[in-house]
């Protein structure tokens, strides 16, 4: 009997664990010289990706862009990056890292639904609809970590990563998260916050 009553403790305990989710935001930027390339979405643009395994899962178009999302033909996917291999290579550029902690049941259920993403792309990526900040915070709260709403809420209110990175580091220094920042080179003009 006391043994599985510890069993149970123990199991209770290990679901409360906490765990950390951390989000990378890759800072917007333009070139200061003509001698830099431009980057898609320029000053406004950059990326996000959230933590999955030993990496990042990021929401990214895949085949011919539409501006206005489709209900049916989706040209989109998640895909997962891992070490130095990032959408944007992350070496020379400004971003930032903010690790939330979560309990170990959150952290699982964002594995499980990024699994899911990975398989089957459940909407399309779009000029007005879903991109990568929406796309981020929908995984997020399809798994309990942020409150729910609609993809158009989503679209609306993480229009750009500048708007959820602004939300989240606001958070970070409330509540004392941990923050990693790298500043990015200095031949480019980056996004402020």
């Amino acid at each position: 009997m006391k043994a599985l009553v510890l069993y149970g403790l123990l199991s209770a305990f290990c679901l409360q664990a906490n765990d950390t989710v951390k989000v990378l935001f890759v800072y917007g930027s333009r070139p200061k010289t003509k001698s830099e390339a431009k980057w898609f979405g320029g000053i406004h643009g950059g990326h996000v990706s959230v933590q999955y395994g030993q990496g990042y899962a990021s929401f990214i178009p895949r085949g011919k862009f539409h501006v206005v999302r489709s209900r049916k033909d989706f040209h989109s996917a998640f895909t997962t990056e891992e070490g130095r291999s990032f959408v944007f290579d992350t070496s020379n550029c400004r971003y930032a890292i903010i690790s939330i902690p979560v309990t170990a049941s959150r952290k699982k259920a964002l594995d499980s639904v990024i699994s899911v993403r990975l398989d089957s792309t459940p909407y399309d990526y779009a000029f007005i609809g879903m991109r990568c900040a929406s796309s981020a915070y929908e995984v997020m709260s399809s798994a309990g970590i942020f409150p729910s709403m609609s993809h158009a809420g989503m679209v609306r209110k993480y229009f750009y990563p500048k708007k959820l990175r602004k939300r989240l580091l606001k958070e970070a220094r409330k509540n004392h998260w941990p923050v990693f920042y790298r500043p990015g080179r200095s031949s480019r003009k980056w996004e402020n916050d």
